[in-house]
């Protein structure tokens, strides 16, 4: 196992180039989001935001689905009226918030073709504060795949791939003994994850319990922890997934707090991979949680086979059983300090697990739609003795593997 870790550590060294998170410089002001609005209907539709500054702004297109992509300068979205944007006319979705350092996006989802008519960052007469306007009409399909095709000769693939930056420092050589987990809190920056009946949201809860499982991780035991992202920025699967092997990790946790149509649903859930769902609720979580770079304005890329697959196969089989070897510690430790879903042990092809070198697993904190999970997912008392919980199921796991 230790060989073949090892080999993949150097294959994906030369092949994902990461860094890590950096934190928003203290004391740094953005720009804000103040109002917005949409009109219209489904033959023409105006939408726009004012801003207290003037930001630079680059529209394009894309498909499957068809959307409107909107980039802008990094900046806060502080709207007093939470129904500002509520979609409508040809608009029949809307995503807005940081996609990387530096930038933030918004992501128009289409509900037919539509072409950009108008597109502008202005200052308002007699006001303060600038507009962003976009007008859109109705179009058809042959008209929409020409503006794609004009796209691409001029802007090449746009906003098709992640924006890395510096997310990852390089990777020290262990001490003996240590061993690296690496938590990865879903969602974050445009990508809101699910939104509770309170207003609650999925990316604010993971990162919160998050920071607070790293503390007693790293006070526990010989752990060295890492964060896949520690500020609200946006991660893509991709670089979740690299961030992960570039780390040369040891254990891999994705934690979500998720929503279902069933509010009555309540508790936590342990997912490992699958080729196949487990049952109907993993395969739609799986679902959503795999179309997350579609949220983001970025088309899903395929896997690229970085190794042969024999190679994998050999290594996914011996991954498999120390996840699910996890999984089994996870759901024992758990099910005295909190309730758990009925079966809680599940597993769907989740893309956030998919590197075939490291143990990982997906914890569901709990269901944002479920009123009482909503209020235990943000009081303290309950991600203390959740974190607690896992940080002795990290020790037992690594006890059993050292004995392996």
């Amino acid at each position: 196992m230790h060989l073949i870790h090892r080999l993949f550590a150097i294959l994906l060294f030369v092949l994902a180039g990461l860094t890590p998170v950096s934190a928003r410089a203290a004391g740094e002001v953005l720009p804000v989001a103040l109002a917005g609005n949409i009109a219209g209907d489904s033959a023409s539709t105006r939408f726009f935001i004012d801003f207290d500054s003037e930001l630079p702004v680059k529209t394009f297109y894309m498909d499957q689905p068809n959307r409107i992509v909107i980039d802008i300068g990094e900046a806060d979205f502080e709207f007093a009226n939470g129904k500002a944007l509520e979609p409508r006319g040809l608009i029949t979705d809307v995503q807005f918030g940081r996609i990387a350092k530096g930038r933030s996006r918004i992501v128009l989802t289409l509900l037919q073709p539509a072409e950009i008519i108008k597109a502008s960052m202005s200052k308002r007469l007699d006001h303060d504060t600038y507009r962003f306007l976009l007008d859109i009409d109705s179009t058809d399909e042959d008209t929409y795949s020409a503006l794609l095709e004009e796209q691409r000769k001029t802007i090449g693939e746009s906003g098709l791939k992640a924006h890395k930056g510096d997310r990852v420092k390089p990777v020290e050589k262990k001490e003996p003994g240590r061993f690296t987990i690496v938590l990865d809190p879903g969602h974050g920056g445009i990508d809101g994850g699910a939104t509770g009946r309170g207003g609650t949201q999925e990316k604010d809860i993971v990162l919160d319990f998050a920071f607070k499982l790293r503390e007693l991780l790293e006070n526990a035991g010989p752990f060295d922890v890492l964060l896949t992202r520690e500020e609200d920025v946006f991660m893509s699967l991709r670089e979740r997934l690299s961030f992960n092997r570039r780390s040369n990790s040891d254990l891999f946790i994705s934690i979500h707090a998720d929503s279902l149509r069933q509010r009555y649903v309540r508790g936590s859930t342990i997912y490992t991979l699958s080729k196949k769902a487990s049952d109907k609720l993993s395969e739609r979580l799986a679902e959503s949680e795999n179309s997350v770079d579609l949220v983001a304005g970025l088309a899903v890329e395929e896997e690229v086979a970085i190794v042969t697959d024999i190679l994998v196969d050999l290594t996914t089989r011996e991954t498999t059983r120390f996840s699910r070897r996890f999984s089994d510690i996870l759901v024992d430790r758990l099910s005295d300090k909190i309730r758990l879903i009925k079966n809680p042990q599940r597993s769907a092809a989740f893309g956030v697990l998919k590197a075939p070198e490291v143990p990982g697993v997906l914890i569901e904190l709990g269901y944002l739609s479920n009123a009482e999970d909503e209020k235990l997912l943000q009081d303290d008392a309950w991600h203390a003795k959740t974190a607690q919980a896992i940080t002795e199921a990290a020790i037992e796991f690594f006890s059993y593997r050292i004995n392996q």
